[in-house]
C-alpha cells in the first residue's frame, strides 16, 4: 500500500465520526492529525535538508490523500485548511522555497474545484503572497492576491475580508512599481469603500490612492486627498507633519490653475506649515510673487524620485516646468499684454517655448488671453480687468482733485448694470419656473409675503 493510500485510510477511519460535526471539531481533529505526523517525522535523525524534504513529500501525499472521494469535503476542507496554517507557522522550520512549492502543488490540485474548496483556495493564495513578499518577489506575490475572485464566493460577501485584501494587492504593485495593475487593484478597492466601516481601513486606502495618484502625476487630487488625511488625522502629531508635506510638494507640482492657488492657500493658513522647509517656496505662490530658478534647489531635494523627472523633452523637470506656469500666472497680473520674447527672457525659456506654454494654459481652460501669433503678443485678458477695476477705483479716490476719465466710468457701470440685469433676470424666471410648477406652493408663499 502507497502512503497516499494509507493516508486515506486513516482520514476516513479518523474522521468518520466527525464528519457531521461542528466546523471546530473538524479543525481541531485535523490540526492533532498534522501535528503527530510531523513530530513522528521529526523525531529521527537525519539532517535538516532531509528532513524538509521528508517534510515536504509528507504534506504533498497528504494533499493528495485528502482530496480522493473517499475522504469527505468537510473533513477535506478542514484539513487543507489547517496544513495552510501549519506551513506558515515558523517553528516548523520549512524554508521560503519549500513552503511555496507546498502551497503550489495544493493550489495545482483543487484551483478547478473553485466551488468546493472556496475558502481553502483564498486562504493558500495569501499565505503563498505572504511567502513571496518575504522575499521581495512583489509582483508575484501581489499577482496570487488579484487571482483570489470573491465575487465567485458561494457565500455572502464579508467586505471587511474582501477589501484588505485589495489593499494589499495594490501595495505589492506599488513595490514592485507595476503602476498600471496598481491602479486596476485600487479601483477594485473602491467600487467597495462606501460599505467599508472600519475607520483604519478607509485610512489606508486614501494614503494609498493619493499616492497612486501622485505616481500618476495627478498632483492637485494628491494634494486635496492629503490635505482631507491631514484634517482628519489630529493624534499622530508626527504623522500630520508628513501628510501635510506631502500635500505642500503635490500641491507646489500641480499645473497652475484657479484650484491650484485654492488649495495652496488653505496650506498656507495651516498653524504647522511654517515649520516645514517647503513652507517658503509655497508662500511665494500664494503671495504670487516671482520665483527665480535659483530658490529651487532646497525645495527639489524634500520630492521623491518620481516628482524629480523630467519633462519638457527633458528640458526641466516637474518642479521647473510647475514654477514657470506660476510665473506666467504673476506675468498675467503685471501686465495687460507682453511679447513672447520678452516673457521668455523673464521666465528663463526661449521664445518659442514661452508661446507653447501660453497656448496649452490657454487651451486647458487654466488662464485667460488672446495669442496674436503675427505679432508675438499675448495679451492677458483677467490682468485687463484687474488694471481696469483698479485704476477707477484709483481715479474715485482722486474724484475731488480730478474726475476720473469717462471710458473707465463708462466701463465700470457698464458691467455693473449689466451684473445687476442677468441677476434679476434670473430670479425673474425662477418665480416663473416655480408658478408653472408649483402653482400651489406659489400661490401659498406669494401669500406670505403679502
Amino acid at each position: 500500500m502507497s502512503q497516499v493510500d494509507q493516508l486515506v485510510s486513516e482520514l476516513s477511519s479518523q474522521f468518520r465520526g466527525e464528519a457531521g460535526g461542528a466546523a471546530g471539531g473538524l479543525e481541531a481533529l485535523a490540526r492533532s492529525f498534522l501535528e503527530a505526523k510531523l513530530v513522528v517525522l521529526s523525531s529521527g535523525s537525519s539532517s535538516t535538508e532531509q528532513q524538509e524534504a521528508h517534510q515536504k513529500r509528507l504534506l504533498f501525499d497528504i494533499i493528495d490523500a485528502s482530496i480522493v472521494d473517499q475522504v469527505g469535503l468537510a473533513t477535506s476542507t478542514a484539513v487543507l485548511q489547517e496544513l495552510v496554517c501549519l506551513v506558515d507557522r515558523p517553528e516548523h522550520g520549512l524554508s521560503m522555497s519549500a513552503q511555496q512549492e507546498i502551497l503550489l502543488h495544493l493550489l495545482s490540485k483543487i484551483q478547478q474545484r473553485q466551488m468546493a474548496y472556496d475558502g481553502v483556495i483564498t486562504g493558500t493564495r495569501k499565505a503563498l503572497a505572504k511567502s513571496l513578499a518575504a522575499e521581495e518577489k512583489w509582483d508575484e506575490a501581489a499577482r496570487q492576491l488579484q487571482s483570489i475572485r470573491f465575487e465567485q464566493s458561494q457565500g455572502a460577501l464579508n467586505i471587511d475580508s474582501v477589501f484588505p485584501v485589495y489593499i494589499w494587492t495594490t501595495q505589492l504593485f506599488l513595490q514592485a512599481e507595476n503602476l498600471e495593475q496598481a491602479v486596476l487593484s485600487l479601483n477594485r478597492a473602491a467600487a467597495n469603500i462606501m460599505q467599508v466601516s472600519d475607520v483604519e481601513q478607509i485610512m489606508q486606502y486614501r494614503f494609498i490612492q493619493a499616492r497612486v495618484l501622485s505616481l500618476t502625476h495627478k498632483y492637485i487630487e494628491a494634494a486635496i486627498i492629503y490635505n482631507n488625511i491631514f484634517q482628519t488625522n489630529t493624534r499622530d502629531a508626527a504623522g500630520q507633519l508628513e501628510v501635510l508635506g506631502q500635500a505642500i510638494n503635490c500641491a507646489v507640482l500641480a499645473a497652475a490653475s484657479p484650484q491650484k492657488m485654492r488649495v495652496l492657500s488653505g496650506l498656507h493658513r495651516e498653524k504647522l506649515a511654517p515649520t516645514l522647509p517647503s513652507f517658503g517656496l509655497m508662500e511665494k505662490m500664494v503671495l504670487k510673487r516671482l520665483i527665480k530658478p535659483t530658490e529651487l534647489e532646497q525645495f527639489s531635494q524634500q520630492l521623491e524620485k518620481h516628482q524629480r523627472e523630467l519633462v519638457a523633452g527633458g528640458k526641466t523637470t516637474l518642479l521647473g516646468s510647475a514654477v514657470r506656469e506660476h510665473n506666467v500666472f504673476v506675468l498675467s497680473a503685471l501686465y495687460t499684454s507682453i511679447r513672447f520674447e520678452n516673457l521668455g527672457r523673464l521666465l528663463g525659456i526661449d521664445t518659442e517655448e514661452a508661446e507653447l506654454m501660453c497656448a496649452r494654459m490657454i487651451a486647458e481652460g487654466r488662464m485667460k488671453g488672446r495669442i496674436d501669433q503675427i505679432a508675438g503678443i499675448i495679451t492677458f485678458e483677467g490682468a485687463r480687468e484687474v488694471k481696469e477695476v483698479s485704476a477707477a477705483i484709483s481715479m474715485k479716490r482722486q474724484a475731488a482733485v480730478q474726475p476720473p476719465p469717462m471710458h473707465f466710468r463708462e466701463t465700470v457701470h457698464a458691467r455693473w448694470d449689466g451684473r445687476i440685469g442677468n441677476l434679476c433676470q434670473s430670479i425673474e424666471d425662477a418665480v416663473d419656473m416655480l408658478i408653472e410648477r408649483q402653482p400651489v406652493y406659489a400661490r401659498t408663499l406669494f401669500r406670505r409675503v403679502a
